[in-house]
């Protein structure tokens, strides 16, 4: 395996990590293969060590190449720079296919809760001069074979508004532990009165939201970067992945970006696992710190993906 941490932009600590099967005389000698990159999620605030490696790992076991992507977060996370991250890693790697044994029409990219957002905006904005005014001649060379999200956030306006953290009645907002926190939005809209409860909780979406805009934010803005907004019959084909039981990252989000894809006629496929909360990342005791998230039904999601890209590029049915 030949893995090297490539700097995107050390101004903006995007980083490329490359997991590449190297090239052997005595085994399929001279095979150009799939590449998927892997973008972490964390809200845009951090990037989840759970949702990296491990993954890629899973790839490179079934004969892909992988690369873990860390875009820009928090005072970098403002769009489009996560989206130009992206892209800047798609250009790297196509612009690297040959030396790499990488087929350079077969580079896909994933993503997993923010890190989906991320991949899925390059998906919809990849022949966009607006948004990416840098590649407008070469928009061929970011463009991705297909998309793979993971309870990914996609509608802006679809993750949760009521996330209890436990804040005591009489805590003062600036004193609240919690690691969504922008230095541009107020604290009095992150942490909402619950008049039931009695105290305040967390308004997730309006938390993480402001790290996608760098504060705060109009509904005008809100509806550009909810994606299902955006997508278009150019939209590369997509794996979704979600579970019914996730609270965070509401299962609206899939359930509409695939009917949006339907719609503009481009190929999908969505799987809705009935159990598993937000997060599960490969749903085994592999990326689980805890016992809820080692949920047995979830787990082949991993499997269905490599089928689906198997299927997407007739990849095993090619190496002989």
């Amino acid at each position: 395996m030949i893995s090297e941490k490539i700097a995107l932009s050390k101004e903006r600590n995007v980083y490329l990590t490359t997991y590449l099967i190297e090239n052997s005389k005595e085994l399929h000698p001279g095979l150009k293969r799939p590449l998927i990159i892997i973008c972490p999620g964390g809200g845009y605030a951090f990037h989840s060590d759970r949702e990296a490696e491990p993954i890629a790992l899973k790839y490179l076991a079934s004969g892909f190449d992988a690369a873990v992507l860390t875009y820009g977060i928090n005072e970098f996370a403002k769009m489009p720079g996560p989206v130009k991250d992206a892209a800047d890693a798609v250009y790297y790697i196509k612009s690297h296919a040959d030396e790499w044994y990488v087929d350079k029409d077969k580079v896909f990219i994933s993503g997993f809760s923010a890190g989906a957002h991320c991949a899925a905006s390059l998906g919809c904005f990849w022949n966009n001069a607006d948004i990416l005014p840098e590649y407008k001649d070469c928009q061929d060379m970011i463009k991705p074979a297909g998309l793979i999200l993971g309870y990914p956030v996609l509608d802006l306006r679809a993750s949760t508004t009521h996330l209890d953290i436990g804040i005591k009645k009489d805590a003062k907002l600036d004193e609240i532990d919690f690691g969504q926190i922008h230095p541009n939005m107020p604290l009095e809209k992150i942490f909402v009165m619950d008049e039931k409860l009695g105290r305040r909780v967390a308004d997730f979406e309006v938390a993480m939201n402001a790290y996608i805009f760098g504060g705060e934010y109009t509904d005008e803005e809100e509806d550009f970067y909810s994606l299902q907004n955006q997508v278009t019959a150019d939209t590369p084909q997509t794996f979704i992945w979600h579970t019914a039981g996730d609270g965070l990252i509401l299962p609206k989000n899939s359930l509409q970006f695939a009917t949006k894809l339907s719609e503009c006629e481009v190929p999908y496929e969505l799987h809705i696992f009935s159990k598993g909360d937000h997060g599960l990342a490969l749903g085994d005791y592999v990326t689980a710190n805890f016992p809820h998230e080692d949920v047995p039904c979830v787990t082949p999601w991993m499997e269905l993906a490599i089928r689906w890209i198997n299927r997407c590029t007739g990849f095993d049915k090619g190496m002989y």
